[in-house]
């Protein structure tokens, strides 16, 4: 999900609303902006799915920036995964399917012609691969190579005093990724390549 709301243009990522036991919709987004920032929004409660959004608007809202937009985006999710609770969206795979959407939005749009690459990663130095796809079209290779990273971050140890500057360098790479490519996160290498 990818659509624009407001006069600030603010593109929504995500998006939960659903009937609470006293018959009204409540709801929430979770949006960027192209200058790094992220919002956390909640919805005008109604009586309707369709009703959250007032003229563009929203009820209320919370924004993230100052910090590199992976970090914007760490912090947006935390806060909407709160506030999930509040508006009675939450349920136990919400926070699996925020993230999802979030590296969704990060590999861009489909390129026409691009080729088809897998995506995989291994701990290093044994170098074994430990996961990785078949070859998929550009798009999704790189959706599949931000779940990687999204999955195994933790377990990357990376060094302590760098470790959001280097997440932030690896998720930019990514994004930025137009063909085959490697790249070393802590004790993790992730990768696009031709091979399947």
């Amino acid at each position: 999900m990818s659509k624009t709301i407001g006069v600030e243009g603010w593109t929504i990522v995500h998006q939960a609303r659903q009937k609470h036991y006293d018959d009204r919709f409540y709801g929430q987004f979770l949006g960027t902006h192209e200058d790094g920032r992220w919002i956390v929004g909640r919805m005008w409660s109604g009586k309707s799915m369709d009703d959250g959004f007032h003229d563009g608007g929203w009820d209320w809202s919370r924004r993230f920036a100052g910090n590199p937009s992976t970090g914007n985006a760490d912090a947006a999710l935390k806060a909407y995964i709160e506030m999930s609770h509040v508006t009675f969206v939450w349920d136990r795979v919400f926070e699996r399917r925020v993230g999802e959407a979030i590296d969704r939005y990060w590999a861009g749009p489909e390129v026409p012609g691009a080729p088809k690459l897998s995506a995989g990663w291994c701990r290093t130095p044994a170098g074994l691969p430990a996961g990785s796809t078949i070859r998929l079209p550009f798009h999704e290779a790189k959706y599949r190579l931000l779940q990687y990273l999204r999955g195994t971050k933790s377990a990357a140890r990376p060094g302590l005093n760098t470790r959001a500057f280097i997440l932030h360098d690896t998720v930019e790479a990514i994004r930025q990724a137009t063909g085959p490519f490697r790249i070393q996160y802590g004790h993790n290498a992730y990768w696009l390549d031709t091979d399947a």
